[in-house]
């Protein structure tokens, strides 16, 4: 299998998996859809290029991200001009894509040594033609084959057809046959603008290089060679071809072959092109001569491209309107037929050239076992239509969005592992279905977790509140004996200014302003007695409300509350922090943070019976943070029990002393609540407790 020279490459980068090379490809079974990518294989290939033009169509029509391209022996022809005597032999549709008198001088600039013309090649072939009609030599209909990927599908799909493809050679091969005994030293360049050339050539070996048109015009831009530039050259024929100049049109042939023999009825001579000849014609035919029908024509004229040759896979014009590509071509024809002279000599040419050599072409091969599909049972069809999600008529589509032209052959692929149920659009709408289904279910079910989740939620949250409280409360009992040294100062100033006042009416010694004094002295004690129990109010309250605060002033209302304690108990408090931007927080509940934090110092202290206690609190920012650090001296924390100490119930005060609640709803509230972060560490001499808070932007 692997004797088929390859015509088309394959960048499997490129391949976007859109299909398309399969929906426009005759064979199908040449490329593998099964994959990530659609796979090709060259020698189920007929060379036709339609999946080169359909990849660069998929790509925006920017060829450089095809993923498929033609192969031609572009470069190999470079290679050679240097050191070989090459002869170039032009195709009739080179009209259609360059001028072509410059064309032929561009040529002899690059260095081949002579230049012909292939429509003189189909002169030829008519005449091949018509003596092997008259001689009864072959059975018909018989079958043109100028074109190489009809050649190929047949041998490859219609083996039984291979007996009527003309055993005479195409016009490139009959000039092929005439300029080699001119130039028998030489290799021949067919300028060419098909691609399955290459495989006619590696087959009847009469032609070296096939040079299609886009690599011959690439060629051109590089060696800087201009054609507009260029004086106009000729074909170095003996004589000038005639109505075969048309031969690359859709019906040349028969044109050609009418006007040379005119009395041959236009009837008996069919003329077919395009995506018809794969789908419809060629079965029928095969059909109609296996059983042996009486009305088949004498002569197919047959081509694989819709517009012919002119704009074959290997023309640079498939952007041109047809008729400026097909006008000069007609031109040229017409202005030969008005030359009588050369007509005159074309004939006696013809004549002499038909009894001096051989033009006959049996480079046929049957290929058919190379297509070899496993056709799948009922059962198997039915399995494979059940994956696919077809199950009723109406999935039966026919689509052929999947490349084939049913869904029978979609489920031959398939079978064959030349394709997959999920490139099927059915299957991928049923699929979406499902999935949609699938995802109503789960938001049913998201729904009713989502409102299980928001009672449990605030359950929870209920629960956090009541043990925030809870935690308060634990505390009271401490709070109460901070409230006693909070009031023991001023409540013994109210005492003392009181007895004195006493005093002074007993002696009677009444002074207006001086009792005035007095008394206003005693009013500021009972203002501050009053703040006091504002402050605990506050902390004790159940609700917590967000607000704008400067984190200063919680902490001066922390140390309105657990100042006097911490005094009694001889600590020193340092409180460096002062802050200009205010956050948004939740101030009574930072308070109870700080209190904790400030009360486990206390008792660290007295635990460890620090000579000089000392706790100093900074204050600064760090963009996008307040950071509060509070600092001791009470010795530090140890290192088995530092990563424990922010866990829930855990104390180390023993029990019956801490209720292990404290750092762990610090903790919470900080992270939580005011999505901050609170993190302690040990220092030289205590622990270090810091606190970072958002900054309101």
């Amino acid at each position: 299998m692997g004797d088929l020279i390859e015509v088309v490459g394959f960048k499997e980068e490129n391949c976007v998996n859109c299909h398309q090379c399969i929906a426009v490809c005759p064979v199908k079974v040449c490329s593998d859809g099964s994959g990530d990518v659609v796979k090709f294989n060259n020698h189920l290939c007929i060379g036709c290029g339609r999946c080169i033009e359909a990849c660069i169509k998929s790509h925006g029509g920017n060829s450089k991200k095809s993923a498929r391209f033609p192969l031609d022996d572009a470069d190999d022809f470079i290679r050679d001009l240097a050191d070989k005597s090459i002869v170039a032999l032009i195709a009739p549709s080179a009209g259609g894509n360059f001028v072509l008198p410059k064309l032929i001088t561009a040529l002899r600039r690059l260095g081949v040594t002579a230049v012909y013309d292939v429509a003189l090649g189909a002169e030829i072939t008519v005449d091949c033609y018509h003596q092997l009609l008259e001689s009864g030599r072959v059975k018909p209909p018989l079958i043109s084959q100028p074109c190489p990927a009809i050649v190929k599908y047949i041998e490859l799909i219609y083996p039984n057809l291979i007996n009527h493809l003309a055993p005479t050679g195409s016009p490139v091969h009959d000039l092929a046959v005439y300029v080699k005994n001119l130039h028998p030293d030489a290799e021949l360049a067919f300028i060419s603008p098909c691609l399955a050339k290459r495989r006619e050539f590696r087959d009847s070996k009469m032609v070296r290089y096939n040079v299609i048109y886009q690599s011959l015009n690439n060629l051109l831009k590089l060696r800087g060679i201009n054609l507009a530039e260029l004086e106009d050259g000729s074909f170095d024929n003996p004589v000038e071809a005639g109505q075969a100049i048309k031969f690359s049109m859709p019906g040349g042939l028969k044109e050609a072959y009418l006007h040379r023999y005119p009395t041959t009825p236009a009837s008996s001579i069919t003329r077919i092109e395009g995506p018809v000849v794969y789908d419809k014609y060629l079965p029928q035919l095969e059909r109609a001569i296996r059983k042996g029908r009486t009305d088949l024509p004498q002569m197919i004229d047959i081509l694989s491209c819709e517009h012919g040759c002119n704009m074959g896979a290997g023309c640079i014009n498939h952007f041109d309107p047809l008729h400026s590509v097909e006008m000069p071509i007609a031109q040229r024809a017409e202005q030969a037929l008005h030359d009588e002279a050369m007509t005159v000599a074309r004939q006696a040419f013809l004549q002499e050239t038909a009894h001096l050599h051989d033009f006959s072409y049996n480079s046929y091969r049957d290929l058919s076992s190379r297509f070899d599909l496993s056709i799948p049972s009922t059962d198997e069809l039915n399995e494979i239509f059940r994956k696919m999600h077809k199950t009723e008529d109406k999935d039966f589509r026919n689509c052929a969005a999947c490349g084939y032209n049913s869904c029978y052959f979609m489920a031959i692929a398939i079978h064959n592992g030349l394709n997959k149920g999920e490139n099927c659009h059915l299957y991928q709408e049923k699929e979406l279905l499902y999935e949609q289904s699938e995802l109503s279910d789960m938001i049913a079910r998201l729904e009713v977790l989502n409102g299980e989740l928001q009672q449990e939620f605030s359950e929870r949250k209920q629960q956090e509140q009541v043990l925030v409280q809870n935690s308060k409360l634990a505390a009271m009992g401490e709070m109460i004996g901070m409230i006693a040294h909070q009031w023991r100062q001023p409540l013994s100033s109210i005492s003392t200014v009181a007895g004195n006042l006493q005093v002074y009416i007993d002696l009677d010694m009444y002074e207006k302003d001086q009792f005035m004094t007095m008394l206003s002295e005693i009013n500021n004690h009972a203002q501050y007695l009053s703040n006091t129990i504002n402050d605990f109010r506050h902390f004790f309250k159940p609700d917590n409300p967000q607000d704008e605060v400067l984190l200063h002033e919680v902490i001066n209302s922390t140390m309105s509350i657990i100042g006097k304690s911490l005094e009694y108990k001889n600590v020193c408090v340092i409180n460096d922090c002062s802050f200009q931007n205010q956050i948004l927080t939740y101030p009574n509940e930072l308070m109870q943070v700080f209190l904790n934090i400030l009360k486990n110092s206390s008792d660290a202290f007295v635990e460890n019976e620090t000579v000089a206690p000392q706790i100093v609190i900074k204050g600064y920012e760090e963009h996008p943070y307040q950071i509060i650090e509070i600092i001791d001296n009470a010795g530090g924390i140890t290192e088995d029990v530092i990563d424990k100490i922010f866990d829930p119930y855990f104390s180390t005060k023993g029990p019956g002393i801490g209720t292990g609640l404290g750092l762990y709803m610090s903790k919470m509230i900080v992270e939580e609540h005011c999505l901050g972060q609170l993190m302690v560490r040990n220092e030289d001499d205590g622990a270090c407790f810091t606190i970072k808070l958002p900054v309101v932007v």
